[in-house]
């Protein structure tokens, strides 16, 4: 049976700074009781809910288990829900409200519908197409979205949560071949309960042009309208926010000749007709590589002054993971984190007449996050500054993540906080780009005077009011007798 030790300490220890950070509570749970991959969801009413899945079948089916906890982290309910043993999961989405799993097996499906605040549980199953690759789950009212590929065309479905009707979307622009019309980017706009989808058409190996396809909170989608402007650019990551009910801003990542991103682009739309759209060359930024050793800095920095003599744009390739576009009275913040794919080379063995050979392959390993950029546009779509700083979480994810939590906005700055290592750090920064509070913490305390971390492996979210959430896994070895135990963590940390 899980043993579970709370640590109901009002005050673990206090970091006397600029910015004050509080360890208020902490749980531990080790992870022996028969349930296995546990995940955390967090809500700003002050509860989270902590989701698990058994590690056997009983029966044909799969448990899956949820605790809610609320703000002093006690477990305040159980409840547990049975799921076919044949589904495997696909895709998850969730809100400050409820949390959404699907899973799925050949043209069968169940989404599991889970309300946070007291953990009601429903479960819709139907059918879907076969062979169809269903991904990027978005909810909005009680019909749930998804991305889906159906014979090398992109498709939009959608599955009514009460029904469990699916109905198909076409992805259709102008009169382009479906089959060279590709979703960059799926965005769901909860606060005017609109669905953006930001599609790119293939012209040629090269050439792109982006479309943005809308569909309001009945369900209907209305018809695309172009955003790049045919001047060479490819929209290769892009978000948007409605500032009125005509007008929306975008921002992004462009590339030209490659599928990672050359730097940023900021555009604005009135009525479905682009009023400007500007692109800034990632080696235009102040600082960009500033996480990169001195040598190779100066290498990248020669390589572009030699381009610039001959009138040429010298460019670095960069993935960026861009977040929501934050509105200013004067302008507009962009915050992206660069990551880039990591692989690594394994070994396998085949026989052949008793005779074994053994091959070698390279196998994805996961997303290494280097650094981060912070920057503001002005109402003209200017770029007035841009601040770059360095972060490592302590594991590759093997989705695109956003590490970086916004924990505070006044009228004059911005607050950030994210795990680089073992340590949370902290950054304001004011809106004319002045860092004005930079602070590290170590994140391995365990409350305990007698317990040692040996590693932590962890996330860190904005929770409510002023609490951040920490958890994740620690290794731990007690200093008194020695003894060793790996454990799953919370932390409440006020600031």
């Amino acid at each position: 049976m899980k043993k579970l030790a709370l640590l109901s300490v009002s005050l673990l220890y206090t970091l006397v700074s600029l910015a004050q950070l509080v360890y208020e509570e902490r749980i531990e749970l080790e992870l022996k009781d028969g349930y296995e991959s546990e995940v955390i969801y967090e809500s700003s009413k002050g509860v989270f809910v902590m989701e698990a899945t058994s590690e056997e079948k009983i029966g044909d089916q799969y448990q899956l288990k949820y605790d809610l906890y609320n703000s002093d982290l006690e477990l305040e309910k159980t409840e547990k829900v049975m799921i076919p043993g044949k589904l495997r999961f696909n895709e998850l989405y969730y809100n400050d409200e409820y949390i959404y799993n699907f899973y799925t097996r050949k043209d069968e499906f169940a989404i599991v519908s889970v309300r946070m605040e007291d953990l009601d549980i429903n479960v819709t199953e139907g059918t879907l197409p076969m062979k169809a690759n269903f991904r990027g789950m978005k909810v909005m009212g009680n019909t749930a979205y998804f991305e889906a590929t159906k014979k090398k065309a992109e498709i939009l479905y959608k599955v009514d949560l009460e029904t469990g009707q699916a109905t198909a979307i076409p992805l259709i622009v102008n009169n382009y071949d479906p089959k060279k019309v590709f979703v960059e980017n799926y965005q769901l706009l909860e606060k005017t309960n609109e669905l953006l989808i930001f599609l790119n058409v293939r012209l040629s190996k090269k050439e792109y042009e982006t479309y943005l396809m809308m569909v309001n909170a009945d369900g209907k989608a209305e018809k695309p309208f172009q955003l790049s402007q045919n001047d060479g650019n490819t929209i290769s990551s892009v978000s948007a926010c409605r500032i009125s009910p005509t007008e929306l801003v975008y921002t992004g990542t462009y590339s030209k000749n490659s599928v990672e991103s050359e730097g940023l682009f900021f555009a604005k739309v009135t009525d479905g007709e682009v009023d400007f759209i500007q692109y800034f060359n990632f080696l235009d930024l102040n600082d960009f590589l500033s996480y990169l050793p001195e040598r190779k800095q100066e290498k990248i920095e020669k390589k572009k002054e030699k381009k610039e003599k001959k009138g040429k744009e010298f460019s670095i390739d960069y993935l960026i993971a861009d977040h929501d576009i934050i509105v200013l009275s004067d302008g507009y913040l962009f915050l992206g984190e660069a990551y880039y794919p990591t692989y690594r080379t394994e070994s396998y063995t085949t026989y052949s007449n008793g005779v074994a050979t053994t091959h070698y392959r390279t196998v994805f390993d996961g997303y290494r996050y280097t650094h981060a950029v912070l920057a503001k546009y002005g109402k003209d779509g200017a770029l007035e500054w841009d601040i770059c700083f360095e972060m490592y979480p302590n594991y590759k994810p093997f989705y695109v993540k956003r590490f970086i939590a916004i924990s505070d906005q006044t009228e004059n700055t911005i607050g950030m906080v994210f795990t680089s290592g073992n340590a949370i750090i902290s950054k304001i920064v004011d809106f004319d780009g002045e860092v004005v509070s930079d602070e590290e913490w170590d994140l391995m305390e365990t409350g305990n005077e007698e317990d040692k971390a040996r590693w932590t492996s962890s996330n860190i979210d904005y929770w409510f009011e002023n609490y951040f959430i920490a958890y994740g896994s620690q290794k731990i070895k007690d200093k008194s007798d020695k003894s060793k135990r790996k454990v799953y963590f919370v932390n409440k940390i006020g600031f």
